[in-house]
This record gives structure tokens, sequence and C-alpha cells, in this order.
């Protein structure tokens, strides 16, 4: 009996992680615009309190503006964004011709060394290559029909894509909008069906919780200006056309904990050195080690500093947090570890440590 009351708390904590991860990928994964509308809710609240109290009128009317101007808001810059791309697109497709020059060095670079590569593999090889050449032919281009029809087919459901994100978009304010113009009420409610004690408990967590999710974004988003500025900075002295933006694209693409600035680096790298420009490209592959050599070494403190966590377990949480949820773990998996942290701290699951019990 006293192995298990020690263990006890040890069992409940694990038990408590795994759910609380379950939980949350569950509402990442299917109750996302809930989850979002509650988000809203909050972030619009000291703005709607502070012109309620101002004012006297009542908070339903405040809200309404605040969520029209900030729907109208996100769709403009949406609408703003794809135009731009749309301008952007336009205008790479109309310079494609004029990069054939590169396009026949790159080929007769790739013909070189092919011819260069042949003569030091066995003949058998060789033979065995060109019996079955048309087969290797055949194969690409079945891969390139493939990959072909899996874009158009990608395209031609961007449109449903569209609309349902403006469904889950209006949903969202919809909800965001009856969550706090019924604040009250719903306080009111769940204060007459929930004890005094649980009440706190949960207020504290909420706080908590709240607090740390603002505290991880703003980590995020200084990861990104960090990325952005040695970007940026690197671009410029490697005489890069266009290295602001260029650096701006690398810095945002740098919430993508998978692939980031390497979707721009590891191209370009390649055609760099297929064209011959090996300073170029050792430039930008020293560039590219600095980015993601300074990311590992802020993430874990900057995350782990903002969550008042342990730069380890931030780092730990992260990584676990993208090996099981993918990108969206790059979140949850320091949020778990907090909302642990605030479970124990308001005693809703007891401490490890028996002098703290």
């Amino acid at each position: 009996m006293n192995i298990k009351a020690e263990y006890r708390p040890i069992i409940i904590l694990l038990v408590t992680i795994v759910v609380v991860s379950i939980l949350m990928m569950i509402s990442f994964k299917y109750f996302f615009p809930i989850v979002l509308g509650f988000l809203i809710a909050a972030i619009i609240e000291p703005i709607v309190k502070f012109l309620e109290t101002k004012t006297k009128l009542n908070r339903g009317i405040f809200v309404g503006i605040i969520l029209t101007l900030l729907f109208f808001l996100i769709c403009y810059a949406v609408i703003a964004a794809i135009t731009r791309l749309t301008f952007e697109l336009g205008k790479l497709i109309q310079a494609l011709p004029n990069f054939s020059a590169y396009y026949n060095i790159i080929f007769d670079k790739l013909t070189i060394s092919i011819n260069r590569f042949s003569t030091q593999i066995p003949e058998e090889i060789v033979a065995y290559l060109k019996n079955n050449l048309d087969q290797i032919i055949s194969t690409f281009v079945t891969f390139l029909s493939t990959f072909y029809s899996s874009l158009m087919s990608k395209i031609s459901m961007l449109p449903n894509f569209i609309v349902k994100i403006v469904a889950v978009l209006i949903f969202t304010f919809l909800f965001s909008f009856f969550l706090s113009k019924d604040r009250y009420n719903i306080i009111r409610f769940f204060k007459n069906i929930l004890p005094d004690s649980l009440q706190r408990q949960l207020k504290s967590v909420q706080l908590e919780l709240l607090i740390s999710f603002f505290r991880l974004i703003k980590a995020q988003v200084i990861l990104v200006l960090i990325s952005m500025f040695i970007t940026i900075s690197g671009f410029y002295m490697l005489n890069v056309d266009y290295a602001l933006i260029l650096g701006l694209i690398c810095g945002i693409l740098d919430f993508l904990p998978v692939f980031g600035p390497s979707l721009i680096f590891i191209p370009w790298i390649i055609i760099c050195f297929i064209i011959g420009n090996i300073k170029l490209a050792l430039g930008l592959f020293a560039l590219y080690l600095i980015i993601l050599g300074s990311r590992q070494i802020f993430q874990a403190k900057l995350v782990g500093k903002n969550l008042g966590i342990d730069p380890l377990v931030a780092l730990l949480s992260i990584y676990l947090g993208i090996q099981f949820f993918g990108f969206i773990g790059l979140f949850i998996g320091p949020l778990v570890v907090v909302v642990v942290r605030a479970l124990m701290h308001t005693g809703i699951i007891p401490p490890l440590n028996k002098k703290n019990r």
C-alpha cells in the first residue's frame, strides 16, 4: 500500500499528461473554430469591458462593432494577400522566358556531370541503364502526369476550400459574438451549478492558460524576428537581389518547424552549385546553418522563459509535440506542460513532492 501511495502522484501525472494531450489534439483537430472563438472572445474582452464601463451601454453593441471590424480586417488582409500573390505569380510567369539562358546552363552542366559520372561506373550498369532507359523515361513521365493531375485536382478544390474557410470564419465570429455578449449569463449559469472551490480552481487554470498562450505566441514571434534579422543581414552581406523580401519570406516560413526556410534555401543552394556559382552556394549554406543553429539555441530558452518552465522541459515538450502532433505540436507540447503545471498549482492533481502536499 505504501508503494502505491508513493507512486500515485506520478501515475496521476502521467495519466493527466496523456489525457490533456489527447484533449488538445481533439480540440485543435475537430473543435478548432470553437477554440478560436473562445480565444477571440478572450482577446476582445478587455476592450469591451472598458467601453462598457465608460459608456454604460449594452456590451452587445460593442461586441458586434469590434467583431465586425475584426472580421472585415481579416477579409481585407486575405483578399489583399491573394491579390498580391496573383500579381507576383503573373510577373513570375512573364519573366520565365528570360531565364532560358539559365535553363541551358543548368542542362549543359547536368549533361557534363552525367557523362563524367558514366565513365566512372561499370559497363554492366551503363548497359543496364541504356536497356531500361525507355522504362525509366516512362516512369518519370507517369510521375509527372500523376503529379500534374494531383495538382490540378487540388487547384479545382480551391473554391470549395475557400467557401469552407469563409463558413468556419462566420461560425467562429458568431460563436465569439454570443459568447462575449452573454458572458455574464454564462458565468452566472456555471456559478450556480459548480461548487465554489472548483470555480476558484478553474478560474486560476483559465487565467494561467490564457497568459501562457499569449506568451507562447510572443516567443514564436520573437524567434521569427530573429530569423528575419539574420536572414536579411546575411542576404545583404552576400549581395543577394531582393534581400529584404526574401528575408521576410524566409522569416515567415520559419513558423513551419519541419520545412521552414529549407523550402527556399535547399533548392537555391542546389541550383547555385549546378550553375557553378560555388561562392554564393557556400555562403547560402553557411547562412542556412546559422539560421538553424540560432533557432535551436533560442527556441527552448525563449519558450521556457516566457512560460516559466525549464528550457530543457520546454525543448522536450516542443520535440515531443512535433513528433506526435506535427506542426500544431509546436504549440500543443508546451501548452500541455502549462496545463499540467496549472492543475498541480491549483491542487486539482497532487504534486510529486510530498513536502508540497
